[in-house]
């Protein structure tokens, strides 16, 4: 039988295994929800020698209260697993920078936050950075593997193999546009009548005249993205094209947008350090942004961006229909180097299963760092000593208390998001970059050099957008084209599609 088969027939046995023992556990009276983990439940910690994990993840800012709450996690994971855990947060700003220099330095570690957008699991993967845990997971994470459906594990899948854990979130993106209510209200805007970017600009030019200090839009990569143009997230193709032809770095739609966010950018629209910008937070985060874009609109963000935005309120206007885009947005791998690492796997398992240990990383300790008011809300103080604002970084945000002001049905909300959202008919196709690693290289150099400015409308894409383009096929990108095309044809023509 081939490898890959058995592989993929053993994790559905453990996961159907799993299933079926947490269902009579259920029966049984004794599955508390998120009380325990299945770690914990089939490892007496007492049997278990002692172990000493480092886990390393982004955040937005430091927090002083930050040893104090990584106590508290002990107390948890030395109680239900005889660890523990080291957390070693680094700013977002420089997360991937400090992350590659750390594991160029065969620094031992156990758990590593990655994504498909900053410190690029795949990439990292094919390096050898993680350990394939199919095994760990086999043996010692029933409840973790019951508890997402095979699409979403499928976000730290490459080969056949699985490199990380999905923190379950939003998993599906609706492009949206994040405005300010009191701008809002003070300008009678009709939400309901925006139904493409270029609608919000006789906004734009209100705030503009009336209101001095105020940044129209804000923004520091542009919003270009394939889900606004009918084009396929998964595969840059049309998504109504009967013979799916891969498309250039630079379509007819990126020319119009970059036309458009010039023409913002010389009216004045756009914030003036758009294209210096490295996080997008920081393109809002002063409170004095009237719009910007949110290329994920999940449920209940709008409380996350008044806590980021100088506690202004805001309105989520989505532009697109919701795309299921997998998990790969936030998960957590393990080390190569780790010396532990059943024990980091019974950790993440914990974390994604025990409701207190989870929001002990979110929120911080109860009674300091937020305060329960009614039902599964509470009241944080982002000042308190401890603020992440990150409950996607850490684990499964369906254990998590909602703050003040969420929709009281946000995690049904998300669970409903993604299971309606549509899903690429490439799903499943992943891209083996190898042939064209040099091309690769090349053409990211090049738009570093040229795409946050054009992306930004900071300078004129009439003047510099054919010299962009010049510099990409010079590069390589046809080449690159040509590969992914190579390889859509022959997976297309294996499913018989083609």
């Amino acid at each position: 039988m081939d490898r890959a088969i058995e592989r993929r027939i053993g994790i559905r046995r453990a996961w159907a295994f799993a299933v079926c023992m947490l269902c009579a556990a259920a029966l049984a009276g004794c599955a508390g929800t998120g009380a325990s983990s299945g770690a914990a439940a089939g490892n007496d910690s007492a049997e278990l020698k002692p172990a000493d994990l480092v886990w390393y993840y982004p955040q937005y800012g430091a927090n002083p209260d930050q040893q104090l709450v990584n106590d508290a996690v002990n107390e948890i994971t030395r109680a239900k697993i005889n660890a523990t855990v080291d957390l070693r947060p680094i700013d977002f700003a420089s997360y991937e920078q400090k992350m590659n220099t750390i594991v160029a330095s065969s620094e031992p570690m156990d758990i590593l936050w990655t994504s498909n957008w900053l410190f690029q699991w795949s990439t990292n993967a094919k390096k050898g950075v993680f350990r394939p845990i199919d095994d760990l997971l086999g043996q010692y994470g029933g409840q973790l593997l019951a508890s997402m459906d095979e699409k979403y594990w499928n976000g730290g899948k490459l080969g056949g193999k699985t490199y990380a854990v999905p923190n379950y979130q939003i998993s599906a993106m609706r492009p949206s546009l994040v405005i300010q209510k009191r701008f809002i209200d003070k300008y009678k805007l009709d939400v309901g009548k925006i139904k493409r970017i270029e609608d919000i600009e006789p906004f734009l030019k209100q705030i503009k005249e009336g209101d001095k200090g105020v940044v129209p839009f804000g923004t520091t990569r542009g919003f270009y993205t394939n889900l606004l143009y009918g084009i396929d997230w998964n595969v840059p193709v049309y998504r109504n094209d009967p013979t799916p032809t891969v498309l250039p770095d630079v379509t007819a739609e990126m020319r119009a947008n970059f036309a458009l966010m010039h023409d913002w950018y010389t009216k004045g629209y756009i914030n003036e350090d758009a294209a210096t910008l490295k996080d997008a937070a920081q393109a809002y985060n002063k409170g004095n942004t009237a719009v910007w874009f949110d290329i994920t609109g999940k449920p209940g963000s709008e409380v996350e961006f008044k806590a980021a935005d100088g506690g202004y309120d805001v309105q989520l206007v989505p532009l697109a229909g919701s795309v299921f885009v997998g998990a790969g947005n936030s998960m957590n791998a393990i080390s190569r180097t780790s010396a532990n690492p059943e024990r980091a796997l019974m950790l993440l398992e914990l974390v994604n299963t025990d409701k207190q240990l989870y929001n002990l990383l979110v929120y911080g300790i109860e009674g300091k760092h937020y305060t329960k008011t009614t039902g599964n809300f509470i009241r944080t103080n982002p000042d308190s000593g401890y603020f992440t604002n990150t409950d996607w970084v850490f684990g499964d945000i369906r254990n998590e208390y909602l703050p003040e002001g969420s929709p009281p049905g946000k995690i049904e909300d998300t669970i409903r998001a993604n299971e309606e959202a549509a899903v690429s008919a490439f799903d499943g196709f992943e891209f083996d970059p190898d042939a064209v690693k040099t091309e690769i290289a090349n053409v990211r150099a090049v738009n570093d050099e040229y795409y946050p400015a054009l992306a930004t409308g900071t300078i004129d894409p009439a003047r510099f957008l054919a010299e962009y383009e010049d510099k990409l096929a010079k590069a390589g990108a046809g080449v690159i084209v040509q590969e992914k095309q190579k390889q859509l044809d022959a997976w297309l023509k294996a499913k018989g599609k083609k």
